[in-house]
């Protein structure tokens, strides 16, 4: 029963990782002046939660059923 919790694990810390790797990419972006202010981009932030919501339900609709 080891298995299937471990995946989420990994998982859980793949999303966490792209998240503060977006959060510092924009920071980076807003630094160097090519992206506006964020009271512009801030409609990205819970587009790019959503996305990773249906992709991550859609992956494991996908995974072949375990016997």
């Amino acid at each position: 029963m080891e298995g299937p919790r471990r995946e989420d694990d990994a998982r859980g810390m793949m999303i966490g990782g792209l998240i503060v790797l977006g959060v510092g990419l924009l920071f980076l972006l807003r630094n160097l002046n090519l992206i506006p202010d964020f009271d512009i981009v801030w409609p990205i932030f819970p587009i790019i939660v959503g996305l990773a919501l249906i992709i991550a339900a859609l992956a494991k609709g996908r995974k072949p059923a375990q016997s």
